[in-house]
């Protein structure tokens, strides 16, 4: 009787219990374990290590493994041997070289410092002294900077592990000094396969260890602690109190809430979301399983199964090609947003709720968007057709000419070549008219042929092309120096020694500093030119507030005055609305287009809006 009661007293939870006590016991860090196994075997030991990641990854069970090892007297391979008096010793909690501290309890820079006056003295009973520092990331700013002068110039005695799950709060002269190593989340099925250990001869069921991996978000600790949670002595380990315990919903009520949304039944999803709360689900981890639910139904989509697999994916599989990817992206999307909403809701059922209406609602707009491009892509096909139509048409017309010009005899048309003169000869034209049906008006040039001397012509070219070469150096020079009679313009572009752009961006510059509450005004605005006098500066429509601050008298008189001093002279300035004119054939085009959709839609299916 006696000895029951010491058991019942000395029973350890699992995730104790199971606490790895070498490298190899480690789960899924192996990269990490293989560099730290290597660094002990060959004596490479740093004088301080990082160990970060996510909580349950084994980080402080790696720290307290490295000090074993680097101290154990028969170490394997780089793994302690858990039989010398320094493993002993250490795995007892009671060697004095290995000094454990939580910084979140012990965040002052007192605390640190006593710690730190320890340093000093060397090891008594290990080779090494090792200070394993958890939740580094508490520490104040006085404590990181008494330990950063340890660690600069640390005894050789000496090696500090610190372990955090926030590295990014860490100075970075404490990064700096440290050999890093970030610990990943454990995969699913690493997690599956050290519970099974656990279990030894205990009957379980597969789906329920995928939920408690599920459950764990890669932690092995929180793996651990549901399975303490959910493993009764003696019974099998069953999905269903899996998931009484942790708060999950079955996938066949995923998949039924699912099926309601796509099919837009609200009224559906209400009465489950009534079921959900009457079992007593957190909304929040229904909302997490529901995200969870969609990302599967997205890798399904995206790479189906081959080959066998149990109904229930084989359903989802089915209820993916349901709907689109992009569809299934927004909707994990929008139950992510209500995920993190409802951590902060009064009313945790609404939220949800809401979440299931809206994605209802998305799911009507989602058929009539695509229900419109349907009807756009016949519309693009019925514009395609009647332009190729068109097209047709007038490569037939081209045939038909082209038949009518092939069916006119060889001697209708023919030309005497004499004294390089071409010549038409007249009654067979006549002939050619009357052949033909047509009036001697309906031909266009004289009613005598005409005798072109193609000498004359050669000459004309040659007259022309040394006319061009005469006139050249002329054209030239009257390029480079305009005359009295120029533009208006032009001559205000150029004004002293300075031209009005200059002046501009010279205003700009002195208006930074002193004009500092219209200079950001301006810069919203464009440069509209210099022309009579004036300065314009231009707005696009929508910015009229801009217009009126620049156009009150005082801004623009300060304006005005920064803008003469750099024309040296008068001028004055005004700011203006851009106006767009469209031009008439943009109003042609406009026409037509809307004619030509009137024929496909009818007119009163399209709204025409003036902007």
């Amino acid at each position: 009787m006696k000895n029951s009661k010491e058991e019942k007293a000395l029973y350890q939870s699992l995730y104790r219990k199971w606490r790895p006590r070498t490298f190899s016991d480690m789960v899924g860090q192996d990269s990490i374990v293989k560099t730290l196994k290597n660094q002990v075997a060959t004596g490479h030991i740093a004088h301080a290590y990082l160990f970060c990641g996510t909580r349950g990854t084994g980080k402080t069970s790696a720290a307290r493994i490295l000090a074993m090892a680097i101290n154990c007297e028969n170490p394997s391979s780089g793994d302690p041997c858990l039989e010398c008096d320094s493993c002993d010793t250490i795995l007892r909690d009671a060697s004095i070289d290995i000094f454990e501290m939580d910084a979140a309890s012990n965040s002052r820079v007192e605390e640190i410092r006593d710690m730190l006056e320890k340093v000093n003295y060397p090891p008594q009973q290990a080779k090494y002294k090792v200070y394993i520092i958890d939740e580094v990331h508490m520490l104040s700013n006085a404590a990181f900077n008494a330990l950063l002068k340890t660690l600069e110039e640390p005894p050789s005695y000496m090696v500090f592990i610190l372990a955090t799950t926030e590295p990014q709060k860490l100075p970075a002269t404490i990064l700096s000094r440290c050999q890093r190593f970030d610990f990943g989340r454990i995969s699913e099925e690493d997690i599956i396969s050290r519970l099974k250990i656990a279990l030894d001869n205990n009957s379980y069921e597969e789906e329920a260890l995928e939920l408690i991996a599920m459950a764990a978000e890669g932690s092995m600790r929180d793996a651990w602690s549901l399975m303490d949670m959910c493993l009764e002595p003696g019974k099998e380990l069953l999905e269903e109190n899996v998931r009484t315990i942790i708060g999950s919903v079955s996938s066949e009520f995923l998949f039924e809430f699912f099926n309601a949304i796509i099919s837009k039944d609200m009224n559906a999803c209400l009465k489950l979301i009534d079921k959900l709360m009457f079992a007593g689900k957190e909304t929040q981890v229904f909302l997490n399983n529901f995200s969870r639910y969609i990302r599967e139904l997205i890798s399904l989509a995206l790479a189906p199964i081959e080959g066998k697999a149990d109904s229930m994916r084989l359903s989802m599989q089915e209820q993916a090609k349901k709907t689109s990817v992009a569809r299934l992206i927004l909707l994990l999307e929008e139950c992510m947003k209500t995920e993190a909403s409802s951590k902060w809701s009064s009313s945790s059922r609404g939220n949800l709720e809401a979440f299931a209406l809206r994605a209802c609602l998305s799911a009507h707009t989602d058929d009539d968007v695509i229900a419109l491009k349907a009807r756009i892509d016949e519309l693009e096909k019925s514009i395609s057709a009647i332009k190729a139509g068109n097209i047709e048409q007038s490569l037939s017309y081209e045939s038909d000419t082209k038949k009518d010009e092939a069916s006119v005899p060889d001697t209708v048309i023919e030309h005497e070549v004499v004294d390089n003169a071409v010549y038409v000869n007249d009654a067979k034209d006549d002939a050619i008219k009357a052949e033909n049906n047509i009036a001697p008006e309906t031909i266009k040039g004289k009613e005598k042929a005409e005798v072109v001397n193609i000498a004359n012509v050669e000459q004309t070219s040659d007259a022309i092309t040394a006319a061009k070469e005469e006139l050249q150096p002329k054209i030239e020079k009257k390029v480079e120096k305009p005359s009295a009679s120029a533009d208006e313009n032009i001559i205000e572009e150029i004004t002293g020694d300075i031209t009005p752009k200059d002046a501009w961006n010279n205003m700009l510059k002195r208006a930074q500093k002193e004009l500092t509450s219209s200079f950001g005004i301006i810069q919203q605005g464009k440069y509209g030119g210099f022309s009579d006098g004036k300065f314009t500066l231009l707005y696009e429509k929508g910015k009229e507030a801009y217009l009126a601050f620049m156009n009150e008298d005082a801004r623009k008189n300060s304006v005005e005055k920064l803008l003469s001093e750099e024309m040296k002279k008068s001028v004055t300035f005004e700011a203006k609305l851009i106006s767009y004119k469209p031009s008439v054939k943009a109003i042609e085009q406009a026409k037509n287009d809307i004619s030509l959709l009137s024929s496909l839609v009818g007119r009163e299916n399209i709204i025409v809006k003036d902007e």
